[in-house]
């Protein structure tokens, strides 16, 4: 007789999964931490060379207004097919093909002016000069497509009057160094 006992197989194994739930919540904690989940300020856009344009030099005090970035670019046409005007360097005049997008909203131009009223409404004007007129001290940069119609970009500068900001930037590339 032998002195040691076989042992004996258990038939219940189960697998415990207490654990592997705990790691799932660490990987979702994980990844939720590492996305970026902001808004999208800015989109693709291929800026205008400014080669005849000095930087302003001044700095902007530290209470002006926030900025609202407007985007102007270009999709291609709709049901998936290519503008082959786009493609070819040159203006695309089709506006169903040119897309506004404010924090990855996006716009047409006649919706474009009730978003950058709700942006002017969020920071009323404080200057003594300016108060009780309904003037807004939020800074709005139009970032435009180098082959964007240039009307396009005026009906939002044309937006931005209307509702009272008077704080527009139209933003540029810098020319290439020599």
């Amino acid at each position: 007789m032998s002195r040691f006992k076989n042992p004996e197989a258990e038939e219940n194994v189960s697998c415990n999964v207490i654990p592997m739930v705990d790691i799932m919540f660490l990987l979702l904690l994980f990844f939720m931490l590492g996305a970026d989940m902001t808004q999208r300020e800015l989109e693709d856009v291929v800026l205008p060379r400014a080669d005849k344009v000095q930087q302003d030099a001044k700095v902007k005090a530290a209470n002006e207004g926030t900025r609202t970035t407007v985007n102007v670019f270009h999709v291609h046409g709709s049901n998936g097919t290519t503008c082959t005007t786009f493609n070819a360097g040159q203006v695309c005049r089709d506006l169903e093909h040119w897309k506004i997008a404010i924090r990855s909203n996006y716009y047409t131009l006649d919706t474009v002016k009730d978003a950058l009223k709700f942006e002017a409404e969020q920071e009323p004007e404080d200057d003594p000069t300016l108060v009780g007129k309904g003037f807004s001290k939020r800074q709005v940069m139009i970032r435009g497509d180098e082959q964007a119609p240039y009307g396009y970009i005026q009906r939002i500068i044309e937006s931005c009057a209307a509702v009272k900001i008077y704080r527009i930037e139209v933003a540029a590339a810098l020319p290439e160094p020599k």
